[in-house]
Parts: structure tokens; sequence; C-alpha cells
């Protein structure tokens, strides 16, 4: 492959991995996507099979005025100069595609392939264009470090023979622009550590929008949670305490406590503010024992609703919030619908089921208990089947159990219902036979109230999949889900599930892929998007303990090495001294050698460093060569300037062939490159130009 059409291949690839980073980050309409994406793969093409590309000048003046008026249009209607910005830079970045032959045009290019990379970047800039960015940063790397090189390649004389793309960038130049490319990235990642967060980007993009959902609303219609089920999209991410798998928690959402035979409601709205700490924490239950409680780390995606998702009996929440509300049911409430993802901490206890709960016959409920968990109206059919089902057990909390276990091995779980103009309940309970998770906590719930047992329903999820790479649970729509809580003396409710278990699907290697991808999404998320200024005093306190333990072991370690040294007979300390001491001269002799040194070196070294001593040379006699100039202009400047030698452009085109040609610089080249530089200089040893100004 030649070297130009390498640097245009590369021009290409560049161009486009950032554009991706923009269709990664769900910037653009799938039109302006496929429109960005079929230019570019179209001018690669036309790169790839060197077919000439027909350019008529009256058609690009033409497009160009066109997409400027577009521009106009597309701000004065959509009012986000972003958008519009970013719709612009796909017709430059197609002019460009198909206008490359200088360096300087493919280093325009560059410059929108950068710009689309900062746009691309905001809050919401997920793992996928981290991938992107990672990629295109390293290929911007290569393309400047090609485009200085074919400048260089400009410069020749333009009889000489086009050389391959290895000839020119071989391969231990390739390696180099792999270290350049980490040696850049290392600096970057200390600024970013280090650098104070703030809470603006410069290019925001539009913010996450919250994902509609039902069900935690304080109203929500009777099936409405069966499209629910069927999303797959993410929710939240649990992490659990103590790091490892144990029974899925209940995260629970809204209750319910009135149901007028379509829809459920919670009448029980009014909220109120609870106390916050200094510490970010929200005391939901004060002065509660905490010997058996357990924390949970919730990672919270946008959601449509301001509901905060719980687990256990919550005694405590920790997050940044300016408020947190609880209203007369014990659910918790965001002040507003989050637009972005929150992080909090819940610390709860178990509901736990004590020994006079399964010996009660009858419950004494208080007054409010009975009026909004037990005066409802159920059809006289539901109420004989809950007595059929529960009259046969003496104590209430046997009663609860046959009501749920009746439901559990009696009906059969689906998400496909067939519409009927009965009542859903009745429907349910004697016809149809089926249903999820609603249907089964709804109809357990009226059988219980209809036996004197108050109950209510609760909505939340249910988690059904476990990342083993994390040690969190991956919460999605699907796993929505309902369930019973039943009430006991003491103002505890516990819950009950009369929902049948539904397998889990089998294991694959693409299911474990699939982990590990959200793993590195979450660790994105956490510490690269979400990073913050309370980040870095952790990782600053961190780094501190870390040095202090650092220079408490080098202190060992220097007494532990005083100790051995202080064995050791002064003789034999003296001898090595000797030894270290004769290495070292030797090696400061072979160095000076001139010549001989140079030898040793290896031929990209070797070339270099007698180049660079005619730099020198050259810079003292008043031939200065500015840093905007290749070596084959300074040396064509030495030749206009009345010195025309052979030996300087000979001992140039050998250090081209060294430093970028791959060439071996053998001893006889290291010979003749010394008979050339002293052939220099003796010619410049009586010449003297006085020095100008850069």
């Amino acid at each position: 492959m030649s070297f130009d059409k390498g640097a245009r291949l590369l021009s290409h690839l560049t161009a486009l991995a950032c554009f991706s980073a923009l269709i990664a980050n769900d910037q653009f309409a799938s039109a302006w996507s496929a429109a960005g994406l079929g230019a570019i793969i179209t001018s690669l093409y036309f790169a790839l099979t060197g077919r000439p590309v027909r350019r008529s000048p009256l058609f690009w003046r033409g497009a160009s005025v066109l997409f400027c008026l577009l521009f106009l249009v597309d701000l004065w209607f959509s009012g986000a100069l972003l958008a519009a910005c970013m719709h612009f830079l796909i017709y430059l970045t197609t002019y460009r595609l198909f206008h490359l032959e200088k360096s300087k045009e493919h280093l325009q290019l560059y410059l929108i392939c950068f710009l689309q990379l900062l746009a691309a970047a905001g809050p919401g800039s997920g793992f996928g264009y981290a991938l992107s960015f990672i990629l295109s940063s390293a290929l911007l790397i290569w393309g400047l470090v090609v485009q200085h090189l074919k400048r260089g390649e400009e410069s020749r004389v333009p009889a000489a023979p086009p050389r391959s793309f290895r000839a020119v960038v071989p391969f231990h130049l390739m390696m180099s622009i792999h270290l350049l490319s980490i040696g850049a990235l290392l600096p970057t990642l200390l600024i970013f550590l280090l650098i104070p967060r703030i809470g603006v980007g410069l290019f925001q993009g539009k913010q996450a929008s919250p994902q509609r959902i039902s069900g935690f609303s304080e109203k929500v219609d009777f099936g409405s949670m069966g499209p629910v089920k069927r999303d797959i999209s993410l929710v939240m991410r649990v992490l659990p305490s103590e790091g490892r798998k144990s029974a899925p928690p209940y995260l629970r959402g809204m209750s319910f406590d009135a149901y007028d035979g379509k829809a459920w409601k919670n009448t029980l709205s009014h909220r109120v503010s609870l106390k916050k700490d200094f510490d970010r924490t929200f005391e939901i239950r004060p002065g509660r024992p905490a010997a058996n409680a357990y924390r949970k780390t919730i990672l919270l995606e946008p959601l449509e609703t301001s509901v905060l998702f719980t687990t256990g009996s919550p005694a405590a929440v920790r997050g940044s919030f300016a408020s947190l509300l609880q209203d007369q049911s014990g659910t918790l409430y965001l002040p507003s619908v989050p637009l972005q993802r929150i992080e909090y901490e819940i610390t709860a206890v178990p509901e736990l089921l004590f020994a006079p709960d399964r010996e009660a016959a009858r419950i004494d409920y208080p007054s409010d208990i009975r009026a909004h968990y037990l005066l409802s109206e159920v059809s006289p059919r539901i109420v004989a089947l809950a007595h059929e089902i529960a009259d046969p057990f003496p104590t209430v909390f046997e009663k609860a159990q046959a009501i749920e276990r009746h439901l559990r091995t009696e009906y059969t779980y689906t998400l496909e219902v067939a519409p009927s103009d009965r009542p859903p309940l009745e429907d349910f309970l004697f016809f149809q036979k089926k249903g999820y998770c609603e249907y089964y906590a709804s109809a357990m719930v009226m059988m219980l109230r209809s036996i004197g047992i108050a109950s209510r329903l609760v909505t939340g999820f249910l988690p059904g999949e476990w990342n083993e790479f994390g040690k969190y649970y991956l919460i999605r729509q699907s796993d929505a889900h309902a369930w019973v809580e039943v009430y006991f003396p003491g103002g505890r409710w516990l819950a009950f599930d009369p929902t049948p278990s539904v397998g889990q699907p089998a294991e694959s290697p693409w299911t474990a892929m699939a982990a590990y991808v959200d793993w590195m999404q979450m660790k994105w998320e956490r510490y690269i998007v979400r990073y913050s200024l309370r980040d870095q005093f952790a990782l600053l306190e961190g780094t501190g303990r870390q040095v202090g333990h650092f220079s408490e072991g080098i202190g060992d370690w220097f007494a532990r090495f005083k100790q051995s040294i202080e064995r050791i007979p002064a003789g034999a300390l003296l001898l090595g001294g000797i030894v270290i001491l004769a290495l070292f001269v030797l090696y400061r002799n072979g160095w000076r050698g001139g010549g001989i040194g140079l030898r040793g070196k290896s031929s990209k070294r070797g070339a270099t460093m007698i180049y660079e001593r005619m730099l020198r040379l050259l810079a003292g006699r008043g031939f200065k060569k500015r840093a905007d100039q290749t070596p084959l202009e300074f040396a064509e400047m030495i030749q206009k300037e009345g010195r025309s030698i052979d030996a300087v452009r000979i001992l140039t085109e050998l250090y081209y062939e060294a430093r970028f040609g791959g060439r071996s610089f053998t001893s006889d080249d290291v010979r003749h490159a010394e008979q050339l530089f002293s052939e220099i200089r003796l010619s410049y040893s009586l010449t003297r130009r006085p020095s100008t100004p850069d």
C-alpha cells in the first residue's frame, strides 16, 4: 500500500470512529446517522479502490450554500445551537473526505473529527462513547504523526518515486506512536482525577429523558403492569453491602389501599419532610435497633416517577438529595422526578415473623388500619372462595399462607391475558385462571379482606439477574412486580407473594459476556460520568494513607539494609567500590570515544546523533534550522545560501533513510557519515553568517 493511500485510509477510519461517538451517545436521529455513515463509507470505497472522484466545483459550491441555509433553518426551528452545529459537521466531514490531497486538508479533517468527539461528550455519555473515545483518540494521535511525515514526503523531489506506507512508517515508529498515545493518556487521567468537578458541561447535550413506567403513581389502572413487564430497559442496580449473592430483595415502591374494581388508588398520599443529618442521612425510624440491619447501595436510572425504592423496613436513607418526603403509607418520594442517574444507600432491617404472629387467631386492628385496609366491597363469589380456602385453618398467618399457596398452585402465570367483559378479578379467579403478578396480588388482597385480614397491594421490583462480575443485582422493567403486605401487631407489614415463580433462562457464554459489559458500563458511569468532588476527596485521603504506608515500608527497608551492610567486612566493601568505579570509568571513556561509541549505537540513534552534531555546527556558523523546516527543506536552504556542497544533502538523506526508512545503519555507514561531517566542518570552518531571529 502506498503511503498516500495509507494516509487516506487512516483519515477515513478516524472520521468513522469520531462519528460513531455521536451515534453511540444518541445525538442523531436515524436519518442523520444513516446519511453520515453513508457519506463516510462511500468516500472510503473510492479511497480503497483508487477510483477517481469527479469533483465539480459548481456542485460543491451549491451544496455548501444549501447546507448553510439548512443550518439556519435547523437552528430557527429547533432552537438548539449544538444540534444544528452537529448536523452541519456532517456536511463538513463529507466535503473534506472527498477533498483530501495535501496534509493540511487531512489536518482540517482531524479538527472536524475532534469537534465531533467533543460534541458527543456530556453527562449522558455511556460506555459506547467510552470505546469510541479511546479508539478515536488513538487514531487522532496516529493521524497527526502520519501527517507530519506526509509533509516531509510532499517536500521531496517531485521526480522521486512514491514510497510504501511501511517504508515511511516502519514498525518501530508504529510502536513509538503507541507509546506516545499511552503517554498522552496518563497525564490526561491525572488532570481528570485532580481538577475540581464542575456541574455544567461546556458542550452540554440533551439530558437523559426519564423512562416511562407504570405502577408508581397515586392511581394505577388494573392490568397496566403487563406492558411494563415486556420492556427490558435498565431500571437500577442494587449492590449488597456483603458483596455476595443472597435471596433477591423485594424493592418496594408504592402501596395501595383502595380498589374500585378497575384501578388501585393510594388515598394516604399526604407527605411530610424527613429530617436530614449533616452527613446527608435521612432518619426514617429514629432510635430503631440496628443489630440485624443491612445496607444496600442503589444506582437508580431516571424514571418518570419520584418514588424512591427501598428494601425491607428502611431505617435510614443516605444520598445527595435536597429533601426526602414520606407519605402515610411509608412510601418515600424525592422532591421531583430525577433527570439523571442517582445513587443512594439504604439501611434497613428485615421484618421478622415472631411466635405470637403465628399463633394469633385474630388481630385487634387500630381504627385507621380498619378504615383503609379492611372495609372493601368484595364480590360474594370471591368471599365464598376465600372462606372455603381459609376456614380450615385457625390462625391469621395460616389463613394467609393457605390463600397464597392456593393461588401459587392452582393458577398459571402468563402475560397473555385475553380481554373480557367480566370484572377482572372474577374473570381471573373463576374463568381464565391465568395472569401475571398484578392479578395474583390483587386477588389475594381482596380475598384476605373478605375474611377480615388487613392487607394491601404493593408494587416494586423483584430482581431476576445477578451479575457475578460486579457482585450486584441488575433490575429491568421486566422485573416489575406486585405482591401483598399483611398487617401484624406493632405496625409491622409482612410480605406475601402469591405469584408462581417463573424459571430463569439457561445461562450461556453470551450471558457472561453481557454481564461483563454491563459491569464495565456501571464502572464508567460511576467513576467517569458521575465522578464528583467528593470522590476526589476520598481519592486524596486514600492516596495519603497509601503514601504513609509506603513511607513506613521504605523506612523499614533502609533499616534492614543498614543492618545488612554493617555485617559485610570492610575489605569486601572496598573491593566492590573499586569494581563499580572501574566500570563507570570504562563506560564514560567508551561514550566519549566519538565514532567508536556511535558504532555501538542503534541505527536510528547513530544517524540522529551525527545529524544533530551537523545542525549544531551549522547553527554556530549562523545557519540555524527553523522549527517549521523539514530536514530536506533545510538542506535546500543551505545550498541556496551559496555554500552548495553535496555533503549536507547526502548526510541528510542518510539521516532520512535511517530515521524514517527503516534502513540498517551499518558501521560503514557510520564511517561514511563521519567523513561527511568532517567535510562539512572543514568547509564551514572559515564561514560565519550573522544569525537572524526566528
